[in-house]
């Protein structure tokens, strides 16, 4: 291969500056491999001088070998993203060299193996890029515990994560929401899978849940944008990245153990299997793995839905509508499957590909007790404790508790495939792409709403002073016996059904080559042209319906003849009554129809004929997206400091298409369903600049400034009219009644969409310096961001249309929150990271990130942004024993979305930290045995309305075990 064409790949790597001398190529090879962190296998006589090429300037490593090698008797072959092989051809006789180099007293070099440890690779990939970046290699990922990815995520600089039910779901950074973040996979861009657990809905927020953490080789996060970058992150670019099929040696991998929550106590396995096949020359390369991780946790759930406006003894309060005990059990299963390859047709032709299967599965079961408040504490003989003009406490003399019960299985399954080849034209290295991506859910269980109550009115008492401060309330009491399924009366059964898909087709074509152009003190190093387009879609189908018994079946207190589970609420009310009886959900499957349409309730959208209600609550959106991009990378030297870095602008252009219903009154009063559609474009130029500047061989100061964009949430797209579903059910029982009169806890709210919203768009600044020092290193950014357009959620009041049971339709009037433009948002922060081995196998890595942020219409903190996130990992390696501590922190923040579903706009998740370990200890060179444990804290989860004095929900899930065997070859 000597002579050959100094094109390379484009996993070349991040270009960075070499100088090395001319020397003995053994030691040459060495100091470009400990330069770059490849793996080199070089196997050379001894006694045989084997000069080099000097290689001095800024290149990849690949072009530094090439360079490095040039002439020489050497011989050379890449193996993988980072191998690199080299021999003596004794064939041939060599050429002269160009540079006579005196022998010296070296060993012969049979094997160097990985140079860089797991923090020094993360450290080497964030000072080779040409951005201000950060990420997570598969090795960090193991190191401490990690349900996904967003768990791993979360000790990277700038990165902060929001939890549902105790494990990592959505990701944050640099103080900016998941919506924020463009996640794309091996660079392309991916569907997302919708919630379909409540009547929340989401848009292109990423659930990290959904994807296992294992089969994965890391993750990059750009937080400055390069127009080669897929559009859409103004707060980071997250590349997930999967092992390649010539990325490393063959190995083979097995992963046996078994997780354990302390709440749950049930044993569920946790395995993986996954190999890589190269073959003898290193032409081609297959990798492949499978890996299932289950999961049951049990989730104490103390709440309060919503605060009313009361007047008691003349004095004007905010009362608790209810107070509401859930107990969630969930079982979790996570089924990752990853097939790719590589093939090297030619010194200059590469093709490549690689699939992912991933499907997340979970059956959920909330078990809840609702003792009401609100205008009860208005009727004769009920008393209330108030503090700071809010009820902190109530006695009910006389009324009805319910027991309700919520039962689905969601199934989330993503299916992603792309295919790559990359191959010379000329001076250009040209690489064309295609992807495709389905993200399906469902509810394979329709969502089961079981409402049953008291039979008699009895008398319960509830205490929540100092509830916040010590994220445990003082005592509810009652005088029913909540164990006794006799003293129950059933209601009614509600059953929703929804569907999700999500598709997304790209096809990509990037093209670079090098340049040697000198203009002025600046030099052009390297051209890149690109052009995306997308196809993307969504089908969001709901129906909603209230099953009946089945003729000749009959309710009895058997069908509320379960339990919860033993020491419920142990951890989050001092005083309580316990466990209580629950409904059997295989009695109330069996006994219940859905009438006129379907003999049961076990349904998908599809098996019913929509209701006017059901289209209004459906809807698609469709996008196309077609981008180009130019880009020119530059080095050069302002005085004693080189420098180096990248300019250029992407050009999006996005059409959008939306479908859904409205619902009028048609002739004679009947109901008239409309369909809507609406058509949007929008086109942006998006100008972007990085520069670096070699401070002295340790110190790197970046600079950077851009344009970026993130299209709106596809919920916040929708042609959907969603009233609160309390509303429609109770409107549909009693018809103008319940208009005129409204039963307690009935709200006229609602949550819409808006197709004409205009997309963010955010012009950037970033600042960072960079300091590498003996045995780690330590990095400061500044950010400022101000994002135009911002949109957020506005009320205003809508007269909609509602059906009843006795066929009159009837008009409320209806506060509706849709998205709107707003106007102009700004965060701005300061993120650390720090990273250093200490003597005697120590070590610690941490970070932190402050933030600042302010929204539209004078909003003191954007939705999903905390003012302060750090994470703190000491960790001890020393011979065959490794342990690590890792202690995550944010403080308080508002979320994306309201958990309850109840209509809270201002939902204040409050700060919390996560205490996780683990320690593994090697067996043989092969074979470990690992102990994970995760929330050592047994943290409790709190969220208030706005302040503190608002209590809403207070959480509890306990801590959980992990041990696995892992073993390699």
């Amino acid at each position: 291969m000597a002579g050959a064409p100094t094109v390379v790949w484009a996993q070349d790597g991040p270009v960075q500056t070499f100088d090395i001398p001319a020397q003995d190529a053994r030691r040459a090879l060495v100091d470009l491999c400990l330069s770059a962190g490849c793996e080199l296998a070089f196997v050379a006589p001894p006694g045989r001088t084997l000069p080099s090429h000097a290689v001095r300037g800024r290149m990849g490593w690949r072009a530094a070998v090439a360079e490095l090698l040039r002439d020489t008797p050497l011989r050379y072959r890449f193996v993988g993203a980072r191998g690199l092989r080299v021999w003596v051809e004794p064939a041939r006789t060599a050429p002269v060299a160009p540079v006579v180099v005196e022998p010296s007293e070296l060993a012969p070099v049979e094997v160097v193996g990985r140079f860089a440890g797991q923090v020094e690779e993360s450290l080497r990939r964030k000072r080779q890029t040409d951005v201000i970046s950060d990420s997570a290699s598969a090795a960090r990922i193991g190191e401490l515990p990690a349900a996904n990815l967003a768990e791993a995520l979360q000790r990277v600089p700038g990165v902060a994560i929001e939890r549902e039910v105790g494990e990592g779901q959505f990701v944050s950074v640099r103080g900016l929401g998941p919506l924020f973040q463009s996640v794309t996979l091996n660079g392309a861009p991916v569907a997302f899978n919708e919630n379909i657990r409540n009547s929340t809905q989401s848009g292109r927020q990423f659930r990290f849940r959904a994807l296992s953490a294992e089969l994965l080789a890391g993750a990059q996060l750009t937080k400055s944008a390069t127009p080669d970058l897929i559009e859409g992150g103004i707060g980071s670019n997250i590349n997930i990245e999967t092992i390649s099929g010539l990325g490393g040696d063959p190995f083979l991998s097995l992963r046996a153990g078994g997780a354990v929550e302390d709440r749950a106590r049930a044993v569920r396995p946790d395995v993986s299997v996954a190999g890589r096949m190269v073959s003898k020359n290193g032409d081609w390369g297959l990798v492949g793995g499978l890996a299932q991780e289950e999961h049951s946790v049990v989730y104490d759930r103390f709440q309060i839905q919503r605060y009313a406006n009361l007047v008691l003894d003349g004095q004007a309060v905010a009362a608790p509508s209810d107070v509401r005990t859930t107990v969630e059990q969930e079982d979790r299963r996570r089924r990752s499957l990853f097939l790719g390859g590589d093939w090297a047709a030619s010194p200059t032709t590469r093709f490549s590909f690689n699939s992912l299967i991933s499907a997340f599965d979970n059956a959920i079961r909330e078990d809840r007790l609702v003792y009401g408040l609100g205008e009860r504490l208005m009727e004769p003989g009920a008393t209330a404790t108030v503090r700071d003009g809010v009820v902190v406490g109530g006695v009910i003399p006389a009324a009805r508790i319910d027991n309700n019960t919520e039962f689905s299985q969601q199934s989330h399954l993503n299916l992603i495939v792309s295919a790559s080849v990359e191959f010379a034209l000329g001076d250009w290295l040209v690489t064309p792409r295609v992807s495709a991506s389905s993200a399906r859910s469902r509810l394979d269980t329709p969502l089961e709403r079981i409402y049953a109550q008291s039979a008699q009115k009895v008398a319960y008492a509830v205490d929540l002073d100092g509830a916040v401060d010590n994220r445990r309330a003082p005592s509810i009491t009652t005088s029913l016996n909540l164990l006794d399924p006799a003293a129950l009366r059933s209601q009614k059964m509600g059953v929703r059904a929804i569907e999700s898909v999500d598709d997304d087709l790209t096809l990509m074509a990037d093209a670079r080559r090098g340049l040697n152009i000198d203009a002025g003190p600046i030099r052009l190093s390297e051209l890149r042209l690109g052009v995306q387009f997308s196809d993307r879609s969504r089908d969001y189908q709901r129906r909603d319906r209230e099953a009946i018994l089945r003729p000749g079946a009959v309710f009895t207190p058997d069908f509320m003849g379960m339990q919860t589970p033993k020491g419920v609420f142990d951890g989050l009310i001092g005083q309580h009554p316990g466990g209580w009886a629950t409904a059997d959900f295989a009695r109330f499957r069996d006994a219940f129809i859905i009438p006129n349409e379907h003999d049961g309730i076990m349904v998908l959208p599809r098996d019913l004929t929509p209701a006017g209600a059901d289209l209004q609550n459906s809807y698609a959106v469709s996008e196309r997206v077609g981008a180009a991009y130019v880009r020119l990378d530059f080095d050069g030297s302002a005085g004693a400091a080189p420098f180096f870095g990248n300019f250029g602008l992407r050009a999006v252009s996005t059409r959008t298409g939306v479908d859904g219903a409205l619902l009028e009154a048609g002739p004679q009063g009947a109901l008239a369903i409309r369909p809507v559609s609406h058509a949007g474009e929008a086109t942006l130029l998006l100008p972007s600049a990085n520069i670096a500047f070699d401070l002295d061989p340790h110190r790197r100061l970046r600079l950077a400034a851009s344009r970026t964009m993130t299209r709106p949430s596809l919920a916040d797209l929708r042609l959907a009219t969603a009233p609160a579903s309390m509303l429609v059910s109770s409107i549909y029982e009693r018809g103008q009644a319940e208009i005129d009169d409204p039963s307690p806890g009935t709200i006229f709210s609602g949550i819409g969409g808006n197709p004409a919203l205009k997309p963010y768009v955010s012009t950037n600044l970033d600042l960072s310096y960079e300091w590498s020092f003996t045995g780690g290193a330590l990095s400061v950014a500044v950010f400022h961001k101000r994002i135009d357009d911002f949109i957020a959620l506005a009320a205003a009041p809508e007269v909609l249309i509602f059906e009843t049971r006795a066929g009159p339709l009837v008009q409320a009037q209806v506060s509706m929150l849709r998205p709107r433009n707003l106007g102009r948002a700004e965060s701005r922060g300061l993120e650390l990271g720090l990273h250093k081995k200490l003597t005697s196998g120590f070590g610690l890595w941490a970070s932190a990130t402050w933030t600042d942020s302010r929204g539209p219409n004078g909003e003191t903190r954007l939705t999903g942004v905390s003012d302060l996130a750090y994470s703190i990992n000491p960790f001890f390696e020393r011979g065959a024993v490794s342990a690590g501590l890792s202690w995550s922190w944010r403080s308080a923040f508002k979320s994306e979305a309201d958990m309850q579903g109840g209509g809270v706009s201002n939902f204040i998740i409050a700060s919390a930290g996560y205490l996780d370990a683990q320690a593994s200890y090697d067996l043989t060179p092969g074979a470990q045995i690992v102990v994970a444990a995760s929330n050592l804290t047994d943290t409790t989860d709190l969220a208030y309305e706005g302040d503190k004095s608002r209590l809403l929900q207070l959480g509890r899930v306990g801590r959980s075990l992990t041990v696995s065997l892992r073993w390699s070859m």
